[in-house]
């Protein structure tokens, strides 16, 4: 018996020792606006294995302030919102707030994240896939530079816990980065037609398979302030904005040269167009090969 006691007291000990590695990365980045421009983008988290969920969080993300200017929260430049790892709210009380949003530096911003209930099985759980924390809106200074989007891996280490808040996540990878232009080269073409399209549409590309480019056209029934035509891989990640803003209603076709936001040839595989717009999406599946 007290063999089997002493098994149990070991266990327990592990147990409260054990910690689960945390991942950050950036997803979903986009530019909109006309006359202020913003750079938008999302902040995943994953955890290494299921069963734990999030508590309290710390942020750093550094930018590259000749695109986006100096202290971009004292200047009120940058937006963050909620994402779906810290929706939800029990008894009317809301389960996580971003307590705070201040200038770690001239180039770096530091979001913290609460939560907020104290109870650990009421908070969210965080999957061992990548879902959204954050949603970050940056107004743009300076459209020709880059983003210079990485996290502080350092300073991140050690800030991530788990919803007793006091188990912490451990290691913490966030060595992601998102460096692309702040500027979208339109490349939209408008085909004459005396017919407007009755419906939105996103016809397949052609040639599809292709090498090294390819022609998506689309077909825009009514003006729409804000429509996006973006290319995805297969893992979901964003590849390239190839359009976002506003067009009037008409026939459009854009030439994709198989190349990311950073100008980089993609490699062999399936790639994904999707055309959005407030109420309508509509996905293609395309084939690069080389």
């Amino acid at each position: 018996m007290k063999k089997m006691i002493l098994i149990v007291l070991v266990l327990a000990a592990f147990n409260l020792t054990y910690a689960t590695d945390i991942t950050f990365t950036f997803a979903n980045d986009t530019i909109t606006g006309e006359a202020v421009t913003y750079f938008e983008f999302d902040v995943m988290a994953q955890a290494g294995e299921t069963g734990t969920r999030v508590g309290d969080t710390q942020i750093y993300i550094n930018y590259n302030s000749a695109g986006f200017g100096s202290s971009i929260v004292s200047s009120n430049k940058i937006t963050v919102e909620k994402g779906r790892l810290l929706s939800g709210d029990m008894g009317g009380s809301d389960l996580y707030d971003i307590v705070n949003i201040i200038d770690n530096s001239l180039s770096r911003v530091a979001i913290t994240i609460g939560y907020n209930l104290g109870v650990p099985a009421w908070a969210n759980e965080l999957p061992a896939t990548p879902d959204t924390l954050l949603h970050i809106k940056i107004e743009i200074y300076d459209s020709n530079e880059y983003s210079g989007l990485t996290f502080d891996n350092t300073l991140m280490q050690g800030q991530q816990y788990e919803s007793d808040n006091s188990a912490k996540y451990d290691p913490v990878y966030a060595s992601d980065a998102l460096n692309v232009p702040l500027e979208i080269t339109s490349g939209l073409e408008n085909i004459f037609s005396l017919e407007i399209p009755d419906k939105f549409k996103l016809n397949q590309n052609y040639p599809n398979p292709f090498n090294p480019s390819t022609t998506l056209k689309f077909d825009v029934p009514k003006n729409s302030d804000l429509l996006e035509l973006a290319v995805y891989n297969i893992l979901g990640k964003k590849v390239k904005t190839l359009y976002s803003g506003g067009v009037k209603a008409g026939n459009f076709s854009y030439q994709w040269d198989g190349k990311n936001s950073a100008g980089n040839i993609m490699p062999t595989g399936v790639y994904f167009a999707i055309l959005k717009t407030k109420n309508f999406t509509q996905t293609i599946k395309m084939m690069l090969i080389k």
